[in-house]
């Protein structure tokens, strides 16, 4: 999360260049009609006095006026404390979960094995083996998931050729006591309405199909201009919480053959979310 000194860094910045608009101006036109180093960066530098006296270092766009590059930090910073204040409603269970569909679905596939390993999980659930490597890690870091001896390990209810067979020379994971935890949270309502702010593009899946009805990944990754991968993920991230599920559709074509619509859960757990502050 990004810090408070950060976000007061940025407002000082804008308040500086407005509280010294003409000598920023100046700075500005004068770097135009020179030449330098400053036309392959497109940023000038200065230090500039503050409304409190002291020195401060800008960088400054040669492109735009003084009152742009001051707008510029507002926004960020306005961008900035909205992911803040996301960040602080979202309850402490889901702090230690990447805000990532396919970190959802590692923890539902662990749940339903005693234990699996990165390049296992990523077949069965069609993603890439470097990203659920690096979330096996992340989340074992994080404490929701945990190493095991490959020895001791029988996977159960998997269905793939061999299931039960285990691998010696493969890390195993499997979920954690915190990680039992975060699932038992996931299946309450408050997990869920919590989701909808952890989850990137999760709140918008559901409100597209809350307002519109059924509707396919490939379909909505197509109109959002999004990769179809992920939104597949996503979808089926917000079907394990329980907000979505699977459904039939009268306009079903070949290429789009899994179809979702929300749950009551999901239509009640939005109205929740649109509702609070």
């Amino acid at each position: 999360m990004v810090s408070r000194s950060e976000i007061e860094r940025l407002k000082l910045e804008a308040d500086t260049i407005m509280t010294r608009y003409q000598e920023v101006e100046q700075a500005l036109e004068q770097a135009r009609n020179e030449d330098g180093e400053h036309w392959e960066t497109e940023e000038i530098e200065m230090t500039l006095e503050t409304p409190h006296g002291e020195e401060i270092d800008v960088a400054l766009d040669l492109h735009a006026n003084p009152a742009r590059n001051a707008q510029a930090r507002y926004d960020q910073v306005a961008e900035l404390e909205a992911e803040r204040e996301r960040r602080q409603q979202i309850a402490d269970q889901l702090d230690p979960l990447p805000a990532d569909p396919v970190a959802y679905l590692i923890c539902y596939h662990l749940d339903a094995v005693e234990g699996n390993y990165p390049k296992s999980i990523a077949g069965h659930l069609d993603a890439e083996r470097s990203q659920v490597r690096a979330l096996c890690k992340e989340m074992e870091q994080s404490g929701l998931l945990e190493r095991v001896e490959s020895g001791t390990v029988k996977q159960r209810r998997v269905k793939a050729k061999m299931a039960d067979e285990v691998r010696q020379h493969h890390t195993y994971y499997r979920l954690s006591r915190d990680g039992d935890h975060l699932l038992r949270f996931l299946s309450e309502r408050e997990g869920k309405v919590n989701v909808l702010r952890h989850l990137p593009d999760g709140k918008a899946i559901v409100q597209r199909l809350s307002r519109t009805g059924s509707d396919s990944p490939r379909t909505t990754a197509a109109e959002w201009e999004m990769e179809f991968e992920y939104v597949r993920h996503l979808y089926r991230a917000l079907r394990h919480v329980g907000l979505l599920m699977q459904c039939d559709s009268e306009t079903q074509s070949a290429t789009d053959r899994t179809y979702y619509a929300t749950t009551e859960t999901g239509d009640d757990v939005l109205e929740a979310v649109e509702d609070r502050p």
